[in-house]
């Protein structure tokens, strides 16, 4: 009976479970409208409009810094959790490292003083887009395990996608190699292919935490 009093009383003071859902689709949502301004700042090539993308990137880059901040201050106050803390936290930085790449992409554009970008940036643009676009899916229906099949299904489909960026950017470098001799556009081309991986792989790393979430659950 003082077991059960006592974690009504701290379910009282602390934050609710649901909350970290509320959380995960926020920095899920975060991620496809970051990936959605890339997509738009990749296919253009006016430096004023390249500026305005990465401004509105970098604002959504903060904000969920903010949202993955909760979370982790959360962890150590919140009495219940859906699922183990190691797992929270690691969908929570995974969630929060795909926007991180997306914010490095434009930084590392600009530092070397040019905003083009090549075809095959443009593709991954798009792709990293779908990815993420997958990662938000899937979180939504985390919260439910009736979902279960389902979220499987869109991890094998966020699997598929970054075997897909993998290939456009062994195909974006073979061509740089071959047509490109100046070194300052080869280290700035090779450094944002990797970037666009990275982001790409990142919304593997989300799908793979989520796989194993619902694996010991189902």
């Amino acid at each position: 009976m003082a077991n059960a009093t006592f974690g009504r009383l701290m379910a009282s003071i602390t934050p609710r479970s649901d909350n970290y859902f509320e959380l995960f689709n926020k920095l899920a949502e975060s991620a496809v409208t970051g990936s959605k301004v890339l997509a738009m700042m990749t296919a253009v090539n006016e430096a004023d409009k390249f500026e305005d993308h990465f401004a509105e990137i970098r604002r959504i880059e903060s904000q969920a810094d903010e949202y993955t901040k909760e979370i982790l201050i959360s962890l150590h106050k919140t009495y219940i959790t859906p699922f183990d803390r190691r797992e929270i936290r690691e969908l929570a930085m995974a969630l929060d490292d795909i926007i991180d790449y997306m914010e490095a992409i434009p930084q590392s554009a600009k530092i070397y003083g040019s905003s083009n970008f090549t075809p095959e940036m443009v593709a991954l643009g798009q792709i990293l887009l779908r990815a993420s676009e997958k990662v938000r899916d899937a979180v939504v229906m985390l919260s439910d395990m009736k979902n279960a099949e389902r979220i499987l299904r869109t991890c094998e489909e966020i699997s598929s996608i970054e075997g897909e960026a993998d290939h456009v950017v062994r195909a974006g470098l073979r061509r740089l190699f071959a047509e490109e001799s100046d070194a300052r556009t080869l280290i700035r081309s090779k450094e944002l292919y990797d970037l666009f991986e990275e982001a790409v792989d990142s919304c593997e790393d989300v799908s793979d935490v989520i796989h194993g979430v619902v694996l010991e659950r189902i």
